[in-house]
């Protein structure tokens, strides 16, 4: 039985499924979108929406945290500046799943975790030269 059992274990051991986990956060947060399998996608969506949270507080201790799970410096500068501005005006929920279907070489079913904002841009824009 199930009872009080949190998580997915996606048929990986403990360590295996944390770099899973890991990896999929990082590629989300950098690239904005990912592919994967449902199962994948379901298991690493609660992740992805506590670290951002997390980097809307902007705490030491929401710092150390996000460092140690993602552990890649450029993403957690990414993750940080999106915080500020992409997700500032939304309380929750800054992922969706868009289902795409049967994967086609053993037919698990393939879905699209995005983020529901896009990313602002700020472009500073020069006044033409005058003679």
């Amino acid at each position: 039985m199930r009872h009080s059992v949190f998580g997915r274990k996606l048929s990986r051991t403990k360590n295996e499924r944390r770099r899973l986990l890991q990896g999929l956060a990082r590629d989300l947060i950098f690239r904005g979108t990912i592919r994967t399998t449902i199962s994948k996608a379901k298991a690493v969506q609660p992740l992805v929406e506590k670290l951002i949270t997390r980097a809307k507080k902007n705490g030491a201790g929401s710092i150390i945290a996000i460092k140690r799970i993602l552990s890649n410096k450029e993403t957690e500068k990414l993750l940080f500046a999106d915080a500020g501005t992409r997700f500032k005006a939304r309380g929750s929920g800054f992922t969706r799943i868009v289902r795409l279907g049967p994967r086609v070489g053993d037919s698990a079913e393939t879905v699209m975790l995005q983020f529901v904002d896009e990313r602002v841009v700020a472009e500073v824009v020069k006044p033409p030269k005058t003679k």
